[in-house]
């Protein structure tokens, strides 16, 4: 009887998830499928092996393209549609249902809506993440929490977590929206002794095993260089890299796919607040990031990670002063900058150091271009002297460095859809400038140095792009009697 349940609750969620086996023929009927109702398909894939499918409604607006975060193919989705229907591969679906520790198979379905929930949300790496990661400790999770959840020391820890608010019956495995929250109530279960890590720690680093590139009163910054020296967080942590199931640390640390631009191997940088030291275990208390793979994770993997980590960095200078300067000569190697879609430059932006953009570019560079990066300030350009075209867009900038004014040969300066309210006097040293675009910005206070930029007064200034609106009535007036030779 017990085998039949299990085999009857497995049909069942192999047709609620629309398994598929990955073979031609079986993609290809659902690729028919999807044509002759019209809905958009795509194929989310593990290098050659398709994990999942996805059919949206197919709206004849708003269809965009981009690459997908997994395998670099393009993939044609409209943000605006609704998901009609998730297909899930068997190979992905059987991984699973293996994690499910119990004899029923209870806790399938809600590692399915998890998987199916990433999808849905468009985060495809974290659901490929999910089964080919993060399963092994899923099955470890459950263990403890079918283990614990019916007792009562269990449903009196809870109530001592803040974290979990949302969830009213503890024992629910389906009030848990993700492993982070379910690895944060079976967490106090966990055998945990921190008295000998600091000892452990510094015996790897002695031994060429790992590295302390920095150290302060507050924060230790430790990297684990061998699998041995990564696993000594296990117990107090929930990342796949310092568990002993699986090899993810040399996937991580030694995998092709992760190499620094140079060809190094890449780190996982360990943050620990010394308070660890001494038995403290917050969920800020360590955090592991790894930036070839874009992945910022506190002790538990919660979705506040990021914010926690800029938090903390943000406060403290020298965990700060470390990784600018980390990221900074990471994405300066290789001319690694000057790749698209590069992760160091989009950490440099996330952390807000967008004056590190700039560092990144060569001297002798024509032309310095931004579009949809949140560059709030321009720094100080005045070494760019071959700077013809400066261009940032979208890019929520607030002010314009005064060096502006320094850099001879700019023939073009386009900054629309900002946030700039005022423009430095200096702009009228900028006697080659032939066209400015303002558009989008609300100007409060132009200079009257600008006039300068006229033919009238020896500049070359031929077009200005500025909205009357945005800036005012008299601003604009002003503007029309400072530069008469200007078009409009």
């Amino acid at each position: 009887m017990g085998e039949d349940k299990a085999i009857n609750r497995l049909s069942f969620l192999a047709e609620k998830f629309n398994v598929f086996e990955n073979n031609e023929e079986e993609i290809k009927t659902i690729s028919d499928y999807a044509t002759s109702n019209n809905f958009l398909l795509s194929k989310l894939t593990n290098f050659d092996n398709v994990f999942a499918i996805v059919l949206r409604s197919n709206l004849d607006t708003n269809n965009e393209t981009f690459k997908s975060p997994i395998n670099g193919q393009n993939i044609v989705l409209n943000i605006y549609s609704k998901i009609v229907k998730i297909y899930i591969s068997f190979d992905v679906f059987n991984d699973i249902i293996k994690s499910d520790p119990s004899p029923y198979k209870i806790y399938s379905q809600w590692i399915l809506n998890i998987f199916t929930k990433f999808i849905k949300d468009n985060k495809f790496d974290e659901a490929k993440r999910l089964y080919t990661e993060d399963l092994p400790l899923a099955e470890d999770y459950l263990k403890l929490f079918d283990k614990y959840k019916k007792k009562k020391v269990f449903k009196d820890m809870f109530k001592e977590n803040t974290n979990l608010k949302d969830i009213s019956d503890p024992s629910d495995i389906n009030q848990y929206k993700s492993l982070s929250e379910l690895y944060d109530v079976i967490d106090p279960f966990i055998e945990k002794d921190p008295s000998n890590i600091e000892k452990l720690i510094n015996e790897f680093v002695e031994e060429g095993k790992a590295l302390i590139p920095m150290k302060d009163r507050r924060f230790t910054v430790y990297i684990p260089k061998t699998k041995e020296a990564s696993l000594i967080f296990d117990e107090f942590v929930g990342w796949c890299t310092t568990k002993n199931r699986g090899d993810m640390f040399n996937t991580y640390v030694n995998g092709k796919k992760y190499l620094r631009p140079n060809g190094d191997k890449s780190n996982l940088y360990i943050i620990i607040d010394n308070r660890f030291f001494n038995g403290n275990l917050k969920s800020d208390y360590l955090f592991q990031i790894h930036f070839e793979s874009s992945q910022i994770k506190d002790r538990i993997q919660s979705e506040n990670s990021y914010k926690s980590f800029k938090d903390l960095i943000d406060n403290n200078e020298n965990l700060s002063n470390f990784f600018y300067k980390e990221i900074t000569n990471i994405a300066k190697s290789n001319n690694s900058y000057k790749k698209t879609n590069n992760v160091y430059i989009e950490f440099l932006i996330k952390f807000g150091w967008t004056e590190a953009l700039f560092e990144l570019i060569e001297d002798y560079t024509p032309i310095i271009r931004f579009v949809n990066k949140d560059i709030t300030k321009l720094p100080d350009i005045s070494r760019f002297k071959n700077l013809t075209t400066l261009i940032i867009k979208d890019a929520k900038l607030t002010d314009l460095h005064h060096s502006i004014g320094d850099v001879d040969n700019l023939q073009e300066l386009l900054l629309p859809n900002n946030k700039i309210t005022s423009i430095p006097k200096e702009i009228g040293k900028l006697k080659n400038l032939l066209f400015i675009n303002l558009m989008g910005n609300k100007i409060t206070n132009i200079p009257d140095e600008i006039r300068f930029l006229d033919k009238t007064n020896g500049g070359n200034l031929h077009r200005i792009a500025i909205n009357p609106k945005e800036i005012g009535e008299i601003n604009f007036k002003k503007l029309k009697e400072l530069l008469p030779s200007v078009i409009f």
